[in-house]
């Protein structure tokens, strides 16, 4: 298959089913899992116990990131995007659903793009802080590899979980699907995020170099996902 159409396929098939996710979430109850043969009915048990920790994985990943923003705000003398960011942080307890992450990352992009552009055009500009910039760094590089481990795990556990579902009656599936939605939001968003940090990484290590702030080592590999569904 053509390399750039297979990739379309793939994206349209998580897409769809993302979407049938959202329209078949209220089928997906107590009773109607009890009455799904096996062994649909394990897989689905499975995975509703799974999508708590993906839940958990994440809201720690987004924690962790925007508390390195925000220590990385302060250390450029960004104080009211460092008290933002901090706040952000600060509102995810355990036990936050990956709903209320998202909308903190959201509510933070503007501040997040501030401290992105503040570094990339900050050539001759004296850091306020240089230990608070390299302890920064160290803690988003953190959080990097909390969300590329997140990122790898959703995509295999999706990807074997679609295998291993073929043949199911649109019911089953459909409830599936509902236990699958999570995983397939982390598979299209979260790598995008990272390349985003990638980027933003390179940026650091320049405006360390030029401020001769020594910062930890930063091997940020790109996630490898499992997209065979």
């Amino acid at each position: 298959m053509n390399k750039f159409i297979k990739p379309l396929i793939i994206l349209g098939s998580t897409a769809l089913l993302a979407s049938c996710a959202m329209v078949s979430e209220k089928i997906a109850t107590k009773e109607n899992i009890a009455k799904l043969p096996e062994p649909i009915k394990s897989m689905v048990l499975q995975l509703r116990a799974e999508q708590k920790a993906v839940e958990a994985k994440y809201t720690q990943g987004t924690k962790t990131m925007l508390r390195a923003y925000s220590i990385i705000a302060e250390a450029i003398g960004m104080k009211k995007e460092a008290a933002i960011l901090q706040a952000e942080a600060n509102a995810l307890k355990v036990g936050s659903s990956m709903g209320e992450a998202r909308k903190a990352l959201s509510r933070s992009k503007g501040a997040i793009s501030a401290v992105r552009d503040k570094i990339s055009k900050s050539k001759g500009v004296k850091v306020a802080s240089a230990s608070k910039f390299a302890q920064g760094v160290q803690v988003k590089n953190q959080a990097y590899i909390i969300q590329l481990t997140l990122a790898t795990d959703a995509s295999l556990t999706a990807a074997n979980a679609i295998q291993k579902a073929k043949g199911a009656g649109p019911l089953e599936m459909a409830i599936l699907t509902t236990q699958l939605d999570p995983l397939f939001f982390i598979v299209r968003d979260v790598p995008k995020f990272l390349a985003q940090e990638r980027a933003f990484n390179e940026a650091c290590k320049n405006y360390a170099k030029e401020q001769k702030i020594s910062l930890p080592p930063m091997n940020l590999p790109t996630p490898k996902l499992q997209m065979n569904f």
